[in-house]
């Protein structure tokens, strides 16, 4: 069980690790996508509603 603990964290901290290419924006908003009860991420802040 101990052994696999390092394991465990290894796996996790490289999936977490981000992209080097910077393609990802730094904040992202929820915006309606046509409905009240649907969202979508956008990388612009969405006039409020």
């Amino acid at each position: 069980m101990l052994a696999t603990i390092p394991a465990l964290a290894a796996a996790l901290g490289l999936t977490a690790c981000p992209s080097s290419e910077g393609t990802n924006p730094g904040v992202l908003w929820l915006d309606l996508d046509g409905s009240e009860i649907k969202v979508r991420l956008v990388e612009r802040e969405p006039v409020p509603f």
